[in-house]
């Protein structure tokens, strides 16, 4: 296991999937273009299923689960290099493997992450990276103790319109830039095209097109709080609709603040700290179906740092956009995946006005992944995302939604000792994990 910088005599990592829906098939495919690598596990409870991803057209019966991805990962070195595994903890125990891609359910990444890295493996793991605060300076706690690389899968820092924007920000060129608006996108592909509602009153027996044994629907659902008889929950286990529930996902405002939070922080130089408080908190939770298990969809709250800067978060609709605008005296800049929008005054302006004495921040040599592996064979490199930064990223969006669950409207917030003002948002700091299983 190559934690210390020590590579195999190969020269080449062996790599494991551990969840094979939509964002882990995009990270697989993208990692095993890099010759250094080689992806020898797929790993997911759900062996094949129509129903695992993205595609809202149920017709076209998105493939995915622990045997597709095999014969992806197989048809792709044009060879038997690849084993399909359904329970993590083999994965884990294999000392063959070097690294671990995980892109499971939400509520399943810190307790997988934590072992990998005990276990002495590299971690790339999707965002949400966390279900809550505690889980997070859980996990940093020990990829600071094995040393092993750590990369978040927030890859708008591998994009070059966000890297963009966030150093006009934090050099200065905006000029008196106090505040920002950011929309989150909102709920999408919750419903797959098969009607589920996202709330948690129909039941109904596992479906066959989801093909679990009893054993790997146990393993599916994990510490997540399992229904009653064991039933399988539309509203709760179903095709992305796991992400919009506080049993398996974070909601909405998680999903997409890791992204733009994280670039907020990035442009402010905050990433390893964060805000001193979070003001003006409003939701629709009341008005959502089984707002007991969902997160709200409209919701509004502003980000105050300790120079007085003010970023308002909202959801996609109430701000008009999904993306970050800073606004400034001389125009805003407005970025957006794939579309940065600047004033006037910089419209010719390029990364390669920027003065060496200028703050020039991370530049992955290529995609996200690659970034990852970058950072195990040349441990100088950091990569784009360390745990600790997407850590203090999600913070900002676990305080929204804990104010917005007791009803809160502000709070101050202690960046170095990580706790609010507010007993009631402390008490959330942390969930509680179920079945025997503990975070490690």
């Amino acid at each position: 296991m190559n934690t210390k910088g020590n590579l195999p005599p190969s020269g080449r990592i062996d790599v494991a999937l551990i969840g094979c829906g939509t964002m882990g098939i995009a990270n697989m495919n993208e990692i095993m273009k890099d010759g250094r690598v080689r992806v020898t596990r797929t790993c997911d409870p759900v062996a094949d299923s129509p129903a695992y991803g993205y595609d809202p057209d149920w017709s076209k019966k998105f493939r995915g689960g622990r045997i597709p991805c095999m014969e992806t990962v197989n048809a792709f070195y044009k060879g038997d290099v690849c084993r399909a595994v359904a329970d993590w903890r083999e994965v884990v125990a294999d000392p063959s493997i070097d690294a671990v891609l995980i892109a499971t359910t939400d509520h399943w990444h810190a307790i997988i992450a934590i072992a990998a890295m005990k276990a002495g493996k590299h971690v790339f793991c999707q965002k949400p990276l966390t279900m809550s605060i505690a889980e997070g300076r859980r996990m940093c706690q020990v990829a600071d103790e094995t040393g092993v690389v750590f990369q978040v899968g927030s890859q708008q820092r591998s994009a070059a319109e966000f890297r963009e924007a966030a150093e006009l920000v934090a050099n200065g060129y905006l000029g008196e830039c106090r505040s920002c608006t950011i929309g989150l996108c909102p709920p999408h592909n919750d419903s797959h095209g098969n009607g589920f509602p996202r709330d948690a009153r129909p039941r109904r027996e596992l479906p066959d097109w989801w093909k679990l044994s009893a054993e790997e629907w146990d393993m599916w659902q994990g510490p997540a709080p399992h229904w009653e008889g064991n039933a399988f929950v539309p509203g709760i286990h179903g095709p992305m609709v796991w992400r919009w529930n506080d049993r398996t996902g974070n909601g909405c405002l998680p999903d997409w603040g890791a992204h733009h939070l994280d670039i907020l922080q990035w442009a402010l130089g905050t990433e390893r700290g964060g805000p001193v408080a979070i003001e003006n908190v409003t939701s629709d939770l009341a008005e959502t179906a089984d707002a007991v298990f969902s997160w709200p969809c409209l919701y509004q709250f502003d980000v105050v740092y300790a120079d007085g800067f003010r970023a308002t978060v909202c959801d996609a609709k109430t701000a008009g956009f999904n993306g970050l605008r800073f606004h400034a005296p001389k125009g805003d800049l407005f970025v957006t995946r794939g579309k940065i929008e600047k004033p006037a005054h910089l419209a010719s302006w390029t990364e390669a006005d920027l003065l060496p004495g200028e703050k020039h921040l991370h530049r992955s040599r290529g995609t996200h992944e690659s970034d990852f592996v970058d950072a195990i064979f040349d441990r100088a490199w950091e990569p784009a995302c360390p745990c600790e930064v997407g850590h203090r990223s999600i913070t900002i969006a676990h305080l929204a939604n804990s104010c917005i669950r007791t009803g809160v409207t502000a709070i101050r917030w202690d960046a170095v000792r990580e706790t609010s003002d507010n007993a009631a948002v402390n008490a959330r700091a942390d969930i509680e994990r179920l079945n025997g299983w503990e975070l490690g």
